[in-house]
């Protein structure tokens, strides 16, 4: 038998070598088609056909799975045999790659899918800031859109848990590993799998995690063959970290197992490797997940990168849960919109609640939202919903109908109404433009949405007094009630109303008692709004509300007690009990995994110091808010005084933590060293978007001192630190400081000035509130400052109470931008305060629009200068305070003059002055706005003035007051005015 030369064996085996990475080539492509399909069909895709598709995946796990068996098998045999082995698997991989997408390729364009199977979506190319954004802003919205990919990656691998075919699932790219750590403590994964084991498997062996294994099972003396047989009858999942690629993960528990239990290992590689990628059932690359980003980019267009609206785009991307559909349409209907406030309102209506009749709520609330903007356009719409079948109708035929129906008079006219529908994805054309359709999808979600407006009903008794509740007929026919704000003493005892979502009923202060089973027959109520009554208790009926979403209980002082049976409404995505003095939190609220919301208010101990009956309960039990994964926003109002919160805070704050969607935290901690164990659980206060810290021990005051604008002012802020009881400068607190856009310093004992907490640490204060800082002599004290630096120059609003060393606004000379943004300046009761604007002050201040001064008896002027006559007529051509709208003026005994002689307030609006016996005088630089519509004051000082005011207004109206009563009620009128 003739042999073959050397040479020949050597082609041979090159041939075999390059037919082999053909292969492997055709292999990855073939598996990642197969990925990239996972991935589309892991979001909500009506009308592909998803039967078809999950049925050719799992053709390609079949295949890889012969295919790795046979090169095994192969790899222990002759070479020779490679060739033939290589032609015949070319033939199936070819016949798999032709798989057609076309269906998916309808809501993705093809260009994008063919990008993604070359490589991952990149985020750079998928974020750029456009306007003004610092650099905070920019790092938010990185981690908002990761926090995005990584939820929807979460979600396709529990899409996958039930799969038999998957056994591995490899995750790749960015934050990979967050999502394995999220993954572990989900409440489905508990409830799914007896055994869940995560392990760094960086430097680890096959052996290593089998003996890992063994060890969680519960027994690490079980032999190998009783592992395996204990293992094969069990759920588990396997977490791998940073897997390297000298493991074959298809060797790991070959023994293990068995299509009837549930098990899994999932991973992480430590590189990019085709082998480990290879040994995958499927894997899913974060990247790939900022598929909804990119298509909601490439519809909205460039604004969804502009500074100011970039966050809520987000937040509509994140609302549209992945519905590829509902992305489209939001994209294409938000198009060239830069109000932010139309994005806030789309935001909001795609997490409204619905009504039972329809199928997909993210398109249901899309559609409604793009209908509502459509405005009158809405009836075109509406006519091809109910005339237009589905198979569609030819686009002359259409506009024949509009005009017809008296809808338009000209083809034109519908010509450019057919365009602008198109545009907005709500009909689509065939052949080459003749025939028009709806997508199914589209057609049915139009249809409940107009049956749903034209048969709603809404009894809407808002505000009218009423002190009885509307008969049981109203009640029975209602989808919504609206009965706030009233006088109701009493509700019917069991309404029969099946239909009603929507019962309002806050704001009636007469309301102390619910019937027993009043909620009996509201099996379909998702809102239930309670808030600011009388009520002590809940009556059973309540916990039958089953598809409840939204629960409030707000303001209700006298409700004390939040019954266990509340764990029982599992569809809650908003508990909220705030400003309620409930005692402790039941256990069974860990049971609403659905809460994306959750307020509380706590009851403390009594003023006197004596503990009341619940003082030895646990305010919070362990493990109830670290369960909660889905929240978004935490509110934990607590009495100071209260000692329960203090064993339990430190604790919480790692439970905290560990709530990877959180966008909002309002929490009290006693101590400024509790800042640092968020720090230490990995948690940036520069990447949450919204906090409330009230930090340091303190009494709670019975009555505050504090009027309450000034605090309202700082809770509106999104970022707020509350510093109570403080010393020095903490380090701690300068770390929140950097992020914070409100600071309210309540009874500082050391501080002397605020720029001792450093000017790098205020750039982003736009409230500061000081209130009874004993220490505090000036604001800024240019002696401590860089002469680079700008102070204060984002502070726009500045209110200081009770500060009794208080001298000065700045000490030393004031540098170009210190308060350059300032808009209110509130000053009151400050008995040694002198100074208030020099000369150098007063030409930052060219944003200021409001003045407030009370009781400072020290003050004489408002500005003060020593200037050369020459410098002072130069100066009188100059109007200082361009923007100032209202100056109040109030119980300063020494006040004399306003402005020393100089030209301020060209704007002026409103000036009120009371209990300043020595302002004699009006200087006309003083009152020269021709805008000027009123003075407040006393009329014996106004019929007392010298020379008489003329006012350069017509309309301009001297307002006389008679105490201090009549004094705070007019400034309030005057200051819904200056608001509206």
């Amino acid at each position: 038998m003739h042999q073959a030369t050397p040479r020949c064996l050597l082609e041979d085996e090159c041939r075999s070598h390059v037919n082999y990475q053909l292969i492997k080539q055709k292999r990855e492509d073939l598996n990642r088609k197969k990925d990239l399909l996972c991935l589309m069909l892991s979001y909500p895709m009506r009308t592909i056909d998803k039967e078809r598709h999950e049925g050719w995946i799992q053709d390609v796990l079949r295949f890889n799975r012969k295919a790795s068996k046979k090169e095994k098998m192969l790899l222990k045999e002759e070479r020779k045999m490679i060739p033939f082995y290589t032609s015949k698997l070319h033939s199936k991989i070819i016949m798999l790659l032709g798989h057609s997408m076309d269906d998916v390729e309808a809501y993705i364009p093809r260009e994008v899918i063919k990008k993604m199977s070359e490589t991952s979506l990149d985020f750079h190319t998928t974020h750029t800031f456009y306007g003004s954004a610092e650099h905070d802003e920019k790092i938010l919205a990185q981690q908002k859109i990761y926090n995005l990919v990584v939820d929807f990656a979460i979600n396709q691998i529990l899409k996958e848990i039930e799969n038999p075919e998957i056994q591995r699932i490899g995750i790749s790219g960015t934050h990979a590993t967050k999502v394995t750590s999220l993954l572990k403590n989900l409440p489905q994964i508990r409830e799914t799998f007896n055994i869940v084991v995560q392990l760094l498997a960086s430097d680890s062996t096959i052996e290593d995690i089998e003996n890992h294994m063994a060890a969680q099972s519960g027994d690490s003396r079980l032999s190998r063959h009783e592992l395996d047989k204990l293992l094969k009858g069990t759920n588990f999942l396997i977490i791998l970290d940073y897997v390297p690629e000298s493991i074959d993960l298809s060797e790991v528990g070959t023994n293990w197992w068995n299509s009837k239990n549930i098990q899994k290992i999932v991973y992480t590689p430590r590189l990019q490797n085709a082998n480990v990628r290879m040994a995958a059932d499927l894997e899913i690359r974060i990247e790939d997940h900022l598929l909804s980003w990119q298509l909601f980019y490439m519809n909205a267009g460039i604004v969804v990168h502009f500074s100011h609206i970039q966050g809520v785009a987000i937040d509509v991307v994140e609302r549209c849960c992945g519905h590829l559909l509902a992305i489209v349409l939001m994209g294409r209907a938000l198009k060239r919109i830069t109000n932010v406030s139309v994005w806030k309102q789309a935001s909001r209506a795609l997490c409204l609640s619905l009504t039972s009749q329809t199928k997909d709520s993210v398109l249901f609330n899309a559609l409604a939202f793009i209908c509502e903007k459509l405005g009158s356009r809405t009836k075109y719409v509406k006519h091809c919903v109910q005339n237009m079948d589905k198979k569609g109708m030819e686009k002359v035929h259409l506009i024949q109908r509009w005009i017809e129906d008296g809808l338009i008079g000209t083809v034109d006219e519908g010509e450019v109404i057919v365009e602008y529908l198109l545009k907005a994805f709500l009909l689509e054309s065939s052949h080459d433009g003749v025939s028009l359709r709806m997508r199914d999808e589209i057609y049915e979600e139009l249809g409940n949405l107009f049956r749903l407006k034209s048969n709603l009903s809404v009894l809407n008794l808002g505000g009218k007094g009423l002190t009885m509740p509307p008969d049981d007929e109203a009640w029975e026919e209602a989808d919504e009630i609206h009965l706030m704000n009233n006088e109701l003493s009493e509700l019917p005892d069991i309404p029969n109303c099946p239909q009603l979502r929507v019962l309002l009923l806050q704001a009636n202060p007469f309301l102390t008692v619910i019937p027993p089973l009043f909620f009996e027959h509201m099996t379909s109520l998702q809102t239930l709004d309670l808030s600011y009554t009388r009520i002590r208790s809940l009556p059973k009926s309540l916990f039958k509300l089953f598809k409840l979403r939204n629960f409030l209980l707000r303001g209700c002082e006298l409700f004390m007690e939040m019954p266990p049976k509340v764990g029982e409404l599992s569809n809650l995505e908003v508990l909220d009990f705030e400003g309620t003095e409930i005692v402790s939190l039941p256990l069974e609220v860990g049971k609403l995994y659905k809460l994306k919301c959750l307020r509380l208010s706590f009851y403390g101990e009594d003023e006197d110091g004596r503990k009341n009956s619940w003082s030895s309960t646990t305010i919070i039990p362990d493990n109830v808010i670290g369960k909660l994964f889905q929240l978004q926003e935490l509110s934990i109002d607590v009495n100071p005084e209260n000692e329960r919160w203090n064993v339990i805070v430190k604790n919480l704050i790692k439970e905290v933590c560990s709530l990877n969607r959180l966008k909002a935290l309002k929490l009290y901690l006693p101590k400024f060293v509790l800042l640092t164990d968020f720090m230490l659980n990995g948690v940036s206060f520069l990447t949450l978007p919204r906090f409330n810290f009230r930090v340091g021990g303190h009494l709670r005051r019975i009555i505050s001192r504090l009027p309450l604008e000034p605090m309202l002012k700082f809770q509106q802020q999104q970022r707020c630190l509350k510093y109570v009881n403080g010393e020095d400068v903490p380090v701690e607190i300068k770390e929140v400081l950097q992020h914070a856009t409100a600071l309210f310093l309540d009874r500082h004992l050391t501080l002397t000035s605020l720029s001792e907490f450093g000017v790098e640490n205020m750039k982003k204060l736009r409230v500061c509130v000081m209130m009874e800082c004993k220490e505090i002599q000036t604001i800024v004290d240019e002696a401590e400052i860089n002469e680079q630096e700008i102070v204060l120059g984002s502070l726009e609003y500045l209110s200081i109470h009770y500060t009794k060393n208080l001298k000065s606004i700045c000490k030393g000379p004031v540098q170009k931008g210190c308060l350059s943004r300032l808009k209110s300046l509130a000053l009151h009761a400050c008995p040694e305060l002198t100074t208030i604007f020099t000369l150098d002050l007063l030409e930052n201040l060219y944003n200021l629009e409001e003045l407030v001064i009370e009781n400072c008896p020290k003050i004489d002027t408002v500005v003060a200068h020593e200037l050369l006559p020459s410098e002072e007529i130069q100066l009188c051509s100059l109007k200082h305070l361009p923007k100032l709208r209202k100056i109040y003026l109030h119980y300063m005994q020494n006040l004399v003059t306003i402005s020393s002689g100089l030209c301020i307030a060209p704007k002026v609006e409103w000036m009120s002055f009371y209990g300043c016996p020595n302002l004699k005088t009006l200087s006309p630089m003083d009152v020269l706005s021709s805008n000027s519509k009123g003075i407040i004051g006393e009329v014996d000082w106004w019929n007392n003035l010298t020379p008489k005011v003329q006012p350069k207004n017509p309309n301009f109206t001297f307002f006389p007051v008679e105490g201090a009563t009549e004094l705070m009620k007019k400034l309030a009128e005057i200051g819904d005015q200056l608001h509206q």
